[in-house]
């Protein structure tokens, strides 16, 4: 087992999804939470457009010129730390459609982790009781 991993990547994928989806909550929790403070921007994960843009597009050629860089071929590390930016004047409606859309990423999310865990545990019982 390299890198010291137990499960296979698709349990380190979704680990990191319910990472992000906390990260989330916790932005669109603080947005609600200052919704009349005067002059505070709401804040977002900036990342997750892009990501989703050049996947569905696959148009997007990375190539490393720094040293420094994140190489382009790791997405997994590049997912790890998500940068927070400010979006605008916080609204309502927006945070409410963004709070929805993470809890059921998020139930999407330990539901896939669950059918995994059920299906490694098949494995080991080899099907028996």
């Amino acid at each position: 087992m390299s890198d010291g991993i137990v499960f296979d990547k698709t349990v380190k994928m979704i680990e990191d999804r319910l990472s992000l989806n906390s990260i989330n909550q916790k932005l669109i929790s603080g947005n609600l939470a200052n919704i009349n403070t005067p002059g505070y921007t709401a804040k977002g994960v900036s990342f997750e457009n892009a990501l989703r843009e050049s996947l569905e597009e696959q148009v997007l050629h990375m190539v490393r010129t720094s040293g420094e860089h994140l190489a382009p071929d790791d997405p997994l590390k590049a997912m790890q730390t998500p940068e927070v930016v400010e979006r605008g004047p916080v609204d309502l409606d927006t945070e409410m459609v963004n709070l929805l859309k993470n809890s059921i990423e998020y139930q999407h999310m330990v539901g896939m982790l669950n059918k995994k865990f059920t299906m490694l545990k098949e494995a080991i019982t080899e099907g028996g009781v």
